[in-house]
């Protein structure tokens, strides 16, 4: 398993970097054109819930674990001074996480906010 990680600045406006680079390593896996999007879409849904839609002052650090046939995204909140978000999901994002990702969460884990998420290619 190879494992990637990305630092950025928890702001709405750095979340293409995490759209890309979850995109060029499911391109490597011969991920369908569909389920790089779907992809996308979910990783974008999560980090979104971290940032925020204002960005928050802090970093959203992001690691990708790449299998033979399956990505798994994790991303953890990095803030200055304690930020609590909304991890109950809202019906519209689980209906989207629950058609584009095989899994996704979002929690807090002792006051750090976090999310998952994987993916597997279809044979």
């Amino acid at each position: 398993m190879d494992r990637l990680t990305v630092r950025i600045p928890a702001a709405p406006q750095y979340l293409q970097v995490v759209r890309l680079v979850a995109a060029g390593l499911a391109s490597r896996l011969r991920f369908t054109i569909d389920d790089i999007e779907d992809l996308k879409i979910a990783v974008d849904e999560l980090a979104a819930y971290i940032t925020g839609s204002q960005g928050r002052d802090g970093t959203l650090e992001i690691t990708f674990s790449v299998n033979d046939d399956r990505i798994e995204i994790e991303g953890t909140g990095k803030f200055d001074g304690e930020v609590r978000i909304r991890t109950d999901l809202t019906e519209f994002s689980r209906q989207i996480l629950t058609t584009v990702a095989d899994e996704a969460w979002l929690q807090h884990d002792d006051g750090i906010p976090k999310f998952g998420l994987k993916k597997t290619r279809q044979s």
